[in-house]
């Protein structure tokens, strides 16, 4: 349920693909009932339907945020910090709204990832002669490099224009708001559908397909955005994927994307 068709009428053709929304939640469905039926489809009927779930929130989210009533709880003219802490906000509801589905629906919180993780577990890099170099190690130095180099591109692309001083009263948001998006995000589009795909097809095969999915959803309205945006964000998540997987849960992953997030949002604090 990528934005991949979605871009091609709208880069290839110039159509304006408003419906592929609703599209994929029909798409959704359909696999899923066919999956009733279909013995090569049957495995992935809990993927489908945690895709569709998904598919779903996201629609009432855009609904939500184009409403009437959405403009006026975040009026025109409230700080654009302001605006970004409800939409966040907003978005930890709904991945709130998944995890509930997904407990009711006998989901485990570890089959879910939704446990700390083993924070020193092996990671897929080997040295010579030795085993994989534990999380301990290769999670504080990504945050460092994630850090430096998401600053590095954020503040090359929009320079700060506000002295530090006189944004100090929102910064606070921008540690908020990176704590909400990273842990929703995470649940939303890594750990859910994880939990369903990798017993099907494997956890490498499920972090590259839902890293190409993540990637793609930037292609619009993310940040970083446009074709390279998607590539960097399909990269990360190839990091935050594996993370996940291999010490089966929530922190590693949260704690790496917060870091790109806070330094996004304080680059929109200062600019």
């Amino acid at each position: 349920m990528s934005r991949l068709p979605e871009i091609v009428l709208r880069e290839g053709f110039g159509i304006e693909a408003d419906w592929i929304s609703a599209a994929w939640i029909g798409v959704g469905i359909t696999l899923w009932l066919l999956g009733a039926q279909m013995a090569v489809l049957r495995p992935l009927r809990s993927y489908f339907l945690v895709m569709t779930f998904v598919a779903t929130l996201s629609a009432i989210d855009q609904v939500i945020r184009g409403s009437a009533a959405w403009d006026a709880l975040v009026s025109a003219d409230a700080h654009a910090m302001t605006a970004l802490l409800s939409e966040r906000l907003l978005l930890v509801i709904f991945a709130i709204i998944l995890i509930a589905f997904l407990i009711a629906s006998g989901t485990s919180r570890r089959e879910a990832y939704l446990v700390v993780g083993s924070m020193s577990a092996p990671s897929s890099i080997r040295l010579p002669g030795r085993h994989g170099v534990p999380w301990s190690i290769v999670g504080p130095i990504a945050f460092v490099v994630l850090g430096c180099l998401t600053a590095a591109l954020a503040f090359s692309i929009s320079p700060a224009v506000v002295p530090v001083e006189a944004a100090l009263s929102v910064l606070w948001v921008a540690v908020i708001a990176a704590v909400l998006n990273s842990f929703a995000e995470e649940v939303l589009y890594r750990a859910a559908p994880l939990s369903k795909l990798v017993s099907v097809i494997g956890g490498a095969n499920a972090v590259f397909l839902l890293a190409v999915w993540f990637g793609l959803g930037h292609f619009y309205g993310g940040i970083p955005s446009e074709p390279t945006g998607a590539i960097q964000s399909g990269l990360v998540a190839m990091l935050f994927g594996s993370a996940m997987i291999e010490t089966g849960g929530l922190a590693w992953p949260w704690i790496l994307h917060f870091v790109i997030d806070l330094v996004i949002y304080v680059n929109l604090a200062l600019s």
